[in-house]
């Protein structure tokens, strides 16, 4: 199917899109394309176009956007804030074994 596919669009790979603008009767006139190999790429192009053309949320505001850009960015600022503060906690507990290493020989 690839071959037939790439054939079709002279060697070049094509879009969905692009693979969707094609009826049918056409993609059954193209060498390689059966009845099966249609029903395969049109459940890409099929599934494709839903995720485009009916997308899962309901459309926002630029008002809503900008809001819930602004609640994503003061929660993405609440954790860097609590892991740089865990890491700082870890890497008390925790020195630098080689760091610690360096400085006993050095004392010794």
């Amino acid at each position: 199917m690839r071959a037939a596919i790439l054939n079709a669009f002279k060697g070049r790979c094509p879009s969905v899109r692009e693979m969707a603008e094609i009826s049918d009767r056409d993609w059954l006139k193209a060498p390689g394309i059966g009845p099966a190999a249609l029903e395969e790429i049109r459940s890409i192009t099929d599934a494709q176009g839903c995720q485009t053309a009916c997308p899962s949320s309901p459309r926002l505001t630029d008002a809503e956007l900008l809001d819930r850009l602004e609640r994503l960015q003061e929660e993405l600022r609440w954790l860097q804030d609590h892991l740089e503060a865990r890491l700082l906690k870890t890497a008390r507990r925790k020195p630098n074994r080689q760091w610690h290493k360096a400085a006993s020989a050095a004392d010794a």
